[in-house]
């Protein structure tokens, strides 16, 4: 089935049963065999309402040219329903139809014209007649009534398991969140063990308040004075180097001097 036959199929089934509201007065089943054939209808409707249209009806859905071409060349679809159906219907885009080709007792029903219309245009009456209800009829209605069932409730089955799922793993991101901000807690109080004092107590330049600085801005400055920090340690460190070289040299020049004067003396001598 095309998409645009989909489309118009769904609209069909807005005509009869508006949208969210019960769904007792009418039977819509698609794709139903007619006994003793092979000649499936689009949509079958059994109308449980006086009101409403009592009975079976049959519906064709043509949407091209060709189609209805088709189905003029070759009425057994229509001739195996006949019978078992109050009316017979031919739902079609306009243009696609021309009434005066309808065969006798054959309906003709239009989409609305308004886009966001729900009830479609009978523009040629279906001839209406006492059905034919046999026990096959039923089995075939009720057969495909069983399958739509099923296969509406594997719908509604996927659909919950994949709204769980998208929840499950909602729930797994979020705990994850929670656990990353258990972690960078943990290395916050590391930071300030060995800052010796709380990262809310220092001065960051700034007369803003640490809970109006974003957690990037806290980022860059923590990284600086790390950067700042090494670097004066390393320096540090390099200065006790020299300083000690220079205590060494210090050190052997005073143990040298008495050396170094006694050779003076003996010279000057």
């Amino acid at each position: 089935m095309s998409t645009i036959t989909k489309q118009l199929l769904a609209r069909l089934k807005d005509h009869y049963r508006k949208p969210g509201t019960a769904q007792d007065g009418e039977i819509l089943v698609t794709e139903v065999t007619a006994p003793g054939s092979n000649r499936s209808c689009d949509l079958l409707r059994v109308g449980m309402w006086q009101s409403r249209g009592l009975g079976i009806g049959v519906h064709e859905l043509k949407v091209s040219r060709s189609d209805w071409l088709r189905e003029l060349d070759d009425p057994g679809k229509a001739d195996a329903w006949w019978r078992f159906c109050s009316r017979f219907w031919v739902v079609a885009m306009p243009g696609v139809v021309n009434a005066s080709e309808l065969p006798e007792g054959w309906g003709l029903m239009l989409p609305p014209n308004r886009a966001n219309g729900r009830r479609f245009r009978p523009v040629v009456p279906a001839a209406s007649r006492e059905p034919e209800v046999s026990l096959p009829l039923l089995v075939e209605i009720l057969r495909r009534a069983d399958n739509i069932r099923v296969a509406e409730m594997q719908q509604m089955r996927m659909v919950h398991r994949r709204d769980l799922y998208t929840k499950v793993e909602q729930a797994r991101r979020t705990a994850n969140a929670d656990a990353l901000d258990l972690v960078t807690k943990q290395s916050l109080e590391k930071l300030e063990q060995v800052l010796g004092a709380r990262i809310s107590d220092f001065a960051w330049g700034t007369d803003l308040p640490l809970t109006e600085i974003t957690s990037g801005e806290l980022a860059i400055a923590v990284c600086e004075y790390t950067h700042q920090h090494v670097a004066l340690q390393r320096r540090e460190v390099e200065l006790g180097r020299i300083e000690s070289r220079l205590q060494g040299v210090a050190q052997r020049v005073l143990r040298d001097l008495p050396s170094v004067a006694a050779l003076k003396r003996g010279d000057a001598a």
